[in-house]
C-alpha cells in the first residue's frame, strides 16, 4: 500500500520512540526489522532524530547497500560523524555501492590518510571515477556529476545500440537519456528511448539522434548549472570537457540538492551563521560560526556609540532628537534589507545580472522614494503634534528620506559589487549590511540635525 510524504512525515516521530526504547533494552534484531520496511531517505530523517551514539548504533544495523544510499541522504555534518566512526573496509564496502557522485562526495570528508585506505580497497575502475571527480571544484558541475551514464556510437545501428544500452543499463540507475558519440568518445547527439524502440533496427543512430544537444562544461559553476535545468526543463544533462568530450551526467536529483545547498547556504549568510548549524552539535563550532558575525555588529555599534558621543551637544540641545533614533535605524536597517534579499534573490536565479546594475538601481530608488516620502508625511504629522513644532518636524522628515534612499541605494548596489569581486552576494543581506546602515543612518541623522540646529532652528 503507497503511503504520502506526510504519512512518513506523522508515523516517524512514534518509530523514533520505538527506536530509542529498542536500543535501550538492546532489542536489535527488532530495530532491523522496523528499518526494513522504510525507505532510505527516512531511515536517514530518522537518524537526524537520534543523538550520536544512538545514531552510530542504527546504522551498522543496515545491510550495505541500504546503508550507501541512507549515507547519500544524510547531511554532510552527520555524515561525517558516521564516517569517523567506521574504519576504511566499512567505508570502502559501502563506497562500492554507491554512484560515482555520491561515492566522491563521501570520500571527500575523509582525511587524506584515511581516504588513501579506503581507495586502495575500493575496485580499480570505480578507484579511478572517484579520484577523477575528485580533482572536480566541488561547486562545479564537475563536482556534482555522476561517472555512469548510458552512450553509443553515431556509427552504431539501432539493434547494436539496444544491445549497447542493456550493457550499460546495468549500472545506471536511472535512464533518461541516451548519449551519442563518435569515434572519439565526442558528445554528437542523444537519442530517446521512445526514438530507438520504435525506429527500425537496421537504422544507424546518426539518422535518428538529436544534434541540438544542451550540454554543461565541467567547471560550470553549480548555481549555472540549476540555472540551466530550470531554464531548459530539463531531466539530465551530459557534462563535457574542454574538447567536447562526453564524461558523466547530470540529473536533476542533483540538482535538487544544489538548490537547497545554495539556500541554506544564502540564508545562513543572511542570518550571520553556518549553514549547517541545525544539525550540529558541537556548541563549540556553532560559537565559532557565529562569533565573527557578531564581532561586526559590535565594532559597528561601538562606532554608533562614537557618533552618538561626538553629537551629544545636538542631543543635548535637541532632547527629542534622541527619541527617534531607533526609528531612523530600523527604517534603515530595513528597507537596505529589503532591497539587498531582492537583488541576491535575482542574482542566485539568474533573473538579475551584473548588467542590469542601472535599471535596478533606479527601479530601487523610484520605489524607495515612494515609500520615503510616506514615511516622512506619518513622522512629520506624528511629531508636528506631538512636540509642536513643525521645523522639528520638517527636518526630522527631510532626513528620514534621505536615510532611506541611501539604505536602498546601498542596499541594491553592495550585492552587484560582491558578485563583481567573486564574494557570495548573501553575505551582503547579514549583519554587514544592517550594521553599516545603522552606522551610516546615524551619522547622516546627525549631521543633517546639527546643521539644521546651527542654521534653521
Amino acid at each position: 500500500m503507497s503511503k504520502s510524504p506526510q504519512q512518513y512525515e506523522m508515523e516517524l516521530e512514534p518509530i523514533i520512540d520505538d527506536i530509542r526504547s529498542l536500543l535501550e533494552n538492546n532489542q536489535l534484531d527488532y530495530i532491523r526489522v522496523i528499518l526494513a520496511d522504510m525507505h532510505p531517505a527516512d531511515i536517514a530523517d530518522l537518524l537526524e532524530h537520534l543523538d550520536a551514539e544512538e545514531r552510530k548504533k542504527v546504522f551498522a544495523l543496515l545491510p550495505t547497500e541500504t546503508a550507501s544510499e541512507v549515507l547519500a541522504e544524510l547531511e554532510d555534518v552527520l555524515k561525517e560523524d558516521l564516517l569517523e566512526t567506521m574504519d576504511s573496509q566499512e567505508i570502502a564496502e559501502i563506497v562500492e555501492e554507491m554512484d560515482s557522485d555520491d561515492a566522491a562526495d563521501v570520500i571527500s570528508e575523509l582525511a587524506p590518510e584515511k581516504a588513501a585506505e579506503v581507495l586502495e580497497q575500493v575496485e580499480e575502475e570505480s578507484s579511478e571515477e572517484i579520484q577523477e571527480l575528485l580533482h572536480y571544484e566541488e561547486d562545479t558541475a564537475g563536482g556534482i556529476m555522476a561517472k555512469e551514464y548510458v552512450a553509443v556510437n553515431a556509427n552504431q545501428t539501432v539493434q547494436e545500440a539496444i544491445e549497447e544500452v542493456r550493457r550499460q543499463a546495468e549500472e545506471v540507475e536511472d535512464l533518461y537519456m541516451i548519449y551519442v558519440v563518435d569515434d572519439f568518445g565526442t558528445l554528437v547527439g542523444t537519442v530517446t528511448l521512445k526514438d530507438l524502440i520504435l525506429a527500425r533496427p537496421e537504422t544507424p543512430i546518426r539518422e535518428i539522434m538529436n544534434e541540438d544537444v544542451i550540454a554543461i562544461e565541467s567547471d560550470m559553476d553549480q548555481e549555472e548549472v540549476a540555472r540551466i535545468f530550470q531554464k531548459y526543463d530539463l531531466v539530465s544533462a551530459p557534462v563535457v570537457n574542454k574538447r567536447h568530450k562526453l564524461i558523466g551526467r547530470i540529473t536533476i536529483d542533483d540538482i535538487l540538492d544544489v538548490i537547497n545547498e545554495e539556500t541554506d547556504e544564502d540564508l545562513a549568510r543572511i542570518a550571520g551563521t553556518h549553514e549547517e548549524e541545525i544539525l550540529e552539535e558541537s556548541v563549540l563550532k556553532i560559537s565559532r560560526a557565529r562569533l565573527p558575525w557578531l564581532v561586526l555588529s559590535f565594532v559597528g555599534e561601538i562606532c554608533s556609540a562614537f557618533i552618538l558621543n561626538f553629537f551629544s551637544a545636538t542631543i543635548d540641545q535637541i532632547v527629542a532628537s534622541a527619541f527617534f533614533i531607533p526609528i531612523v535605524m530600523a527604517m534603515g536597517g530595513s528597507t537596505g534589507q529589503q532591497s539587498s534579499i531582492i537583488v541576491v534573490r535575482g542574482l542566485a536565479t539568474g533573473e538579475i545580472s551584473l548588467q542590469d546594475v542601472k535599471r535596478r538601481l533606479w527601479r530601487e530608488i523610484r520605489a524607495s522614494l515612494i515609500n520615503a516620502l510616506v514615511l516622512a508625511l506619518l513622522i512629520f504629522s506624528i511629531v508636528s503634534l506631538w512636540q509642536h513644532d513643525v521645523r522639528f518636524a520638517s527636518i526630522l522628515a527631510g532626513t528620514l528620506i534621505i536615510v532611506i534612499l541611501n539604505a536602498s541605494i546601498f542596499g541594491a548596489i553592495i550585492p552587484f559589487m560582491f558578485k563583481r569581486f567573486n564574494i557570495d552576494p548573501a553575505l551582503a543581506t547579514g549583519p554587514f549590511v544592517a550594521t553599516f546602515n545603522d552606522v551610516i543612518g546615524l551619522l547622516i541623522y546627525f549631521s543633517l540635525l546639527t546643521v539644521s540646529f546651527k542654521y534653521f532652528l
